[in-house]
């Protein structure tokens, strides 16, 4: 059986707003002022909580870095759902699979804790089969682990199903699960990102591209 699997931040769902806005709230909590531009820093959020935390403080040591994550984490808990939405389109993509009985799933490195309540409240997404965390397995992506658990989840054969994603650790979990490979490329690539030399089987542009898998 044919199947979907999708990366969540960057690929499914804008949520870069409040990621952001997140960090400028621990900024002011330290006494620091930042008007932090969306375009600039939803480079970031690919690389997780910790490098957000360091693109304003720096490197600190170990531990006061861990400190000031946990703390982002903890505020953006609060913030989850003020700004983020669907990306333009996902909504009719959705539908459609949704209508042709086609299953789809959810891999993302977004901890459990914060993935699930996002996408409960939002109600274009109920029909995802399976979320996979970051937490969800022993490792996360790029490694094949959380992949892995989604097909057998799903009971989706692999070489005829799709994982589409916005980063190249996106493209490595899915080709070393023997998946079809695309990459989101509205999503929060980089200047500095190669995305053509990924291997991905396929470079969508809109979303409505998914449609043509």
């Amino acid at each position: 059986m044919k199947g979907f699997l999708f990366d969540l931040d960057g690929t499914l769902v804008d949520t870069a707003i409040d990621m952001i806005g997140t960090l400028k709230l621990l900024a002011a909590e330290n006494g620091i002022d930042i008007n932090p531009d969306y375009n600039e820093y939803k480079e970031l959020i690919t690389f997780g909580s910790r490098a957000i935390v360091e693109s304003i403080f720096g490197h600190l040591d170990d531990h006061s870095i861990k400190n000031l994550q946990q703390r982002y984490l903890s505020i953006y808990q609060q913030n989850l759902t003020v700004g983020s939405c669907l990306f333009e389109g996902i909504e009719e993509v959705i539908m459609q699979l949704d209508e042709a009985s086609v299953p789809w799933g959810i891999v993302t490195n977004k901890p459990d804790y914060l993935a699930r309540p996002l996408i409960e409240t939002l109600p274009q997404l109920k029909h995802c089969k399976i979320l996979v965390g970051g937490d969800s397995t022993s490792h996360s992506k790029p490694h094949p682990a959380p992949v892995l658990h989604a097909i057998k989840a799903l009971n989706i054969k692999p070489e005829l199903s799709w994982y589409i994603g916005d980063a190249e650790s996106d493209i490595m979990a899915a080709n070393s699960s023997k998946m079809n490979s695309a990459i989101a490329l509205w999503g929060y690539l980089s200047a500095k990102d190669r995305p053509e030399l990924w291997k991905a089987n396929r470079s969508l542009i809109k979303t409505k591209d998914i449609l043509s898998l």
